[in-house]
């Protein structure tokens, strides 16, 4: 009927974050590029990002991504990140999981002859090229290179509800974060701390973003700060770091973080405490397992010294649906409670 629309999607959860991975069903212009595919969605099919998104298919803490055919021979695909408030310019726990959704469901590329199968992806952000390890029994896991990542600004003076004024490094690793340094006797990352995170993170976001202007040096489009990542030391002897990121609407990573491990490379780097082509292992709220990181080597962009990040996870398959969106259901089109 007129009124429906049918959509099939693929879920994911990367070490307990979802990923809604919507394969089919969006009639992209013919020969768009990522841009314009997203302005596509934004005026035309943004009730299917809300009606996922958001109750009650959803919920306050959903991540998904629609995957898009490629703009040019140079690319495989595109990646078109989104949660229950707005279009997001990359991600890397979803970037884990759809790689290896996509080869698990024989939308990748065929494996090349060392048995690897690499998937270029076009994103907001720019090119993210993931190679994912799997065999005749099991898809094992993805390991990407992101976007390069580069520290903007360092030792920013902010207010934390209830720990004072801390400082923050801006930095960008796909999205922009303000990376803070958190006592972990006082408020240790953890979910029975989520709660605290969600507001703090937002209200260190709030004042950040009334204060700077925060513009990528060369993607115009990506402007305002809207991660902020909490840290302190791991749980586990041989992590680096143990962290929460909080984005849109006080909504938290239960994994590392793709993004948020590129941007923590970065920062750690431009601080002298991370050479390049040494492993670290980067733990996240749920605490479930880790991502392995690694700066593959350096690169400037905008002006910037940044380095590029490869970031390595495992995600598994939880289930498939087929929803159907009626335009006679305003509900049933997605709606927040606060």
């Amino acid at each position: 009927m007129k009124n429906q629309q049918f959509l099939d999607v693929i879920y994911t959860h990367t070490e307990g974050e979802p990923t809604c991975i919507v394969h089919a069903g969006i009639p992209y212009p013919y020969g768009s590029n990522i841009l314009s595919k997203r302005a596509y969605l934004k005026e035309h099919h943004d009730h299917v990002r809300t009606s996922l998104m958001r109750e009650p298919r959803g919920h306050q803490h959903m991540f998904g991504v629609f995957l898009t055919p490629p703009s040019d021979e140079h690319h495989d695909a595109g990646m078109l990140w989104m949660d229950g408030e707005q279009f997001v310019d990359m991600c890397g726990h979803g970037t884990i999981a759809l790689s290896m959704a996509m080869v698990s469901h024989r939308l990748a590329p065929p494996a090349q002859e060392d048995g690897m199968t690499r998937i270029r992806f076009e994103t907001t952000a720019g090119t993210v090229v993931s190679e994912v390890k799997a065999d005749a029994d099991k898809v094992h896991w993805t390991r990407f290179e992101n976007v390069p990542a580069f520290v903007m600004e360092q030792d920013i003076p902010v207010d934390v509800p209830g720990l004072g004024t801390l400082k923050a490094d801006l930095v960008f690793g796909g999205n922009f974060f303000a990376i803070i340094r958190i006592p972990s006797d006082k408020q240790p990352i953890c979910p029975e701390n989520g709660s605290y995170f969600s507001m703090a993170g937002e209200a260190v976001k709030a004042e950040l973003n009334k204060r700077m202007t925060i513009r990528h040096p060369v993607h115009a489009h990506i402007n305002g700060l809207n991660f902020v990542t909490f840290w302190h030391e791991g749980t586990q002897p041989d992590s680096l770091y143990r962290n929460v990121h909080v984005f849109s609407g006080g909504k938290l990573d239960r994994s590392p973080g793709g993004t948020g491990t590129s941007a923590m490379m970065a920062m750690f780097h431009a601080r002298n405490e991370l050479e390049e082509n040494k492993e670290i292992y980067s733990e996240g709220l749920l605490g479930s397992g880790r991502f392995t990181g690694k700066i593959l080597g350096k690169t400037e962009i905008g002006g910037y010294s940044a380095i590029r990040p490869s970031v390595q996870g495992t995600a598994e398959l939880i289930g498939y649906a087929k929803w159907l969106i009626d335009e006679r259901d305003p509900v049933g089109r997605g709606f927040m409670i606060g």
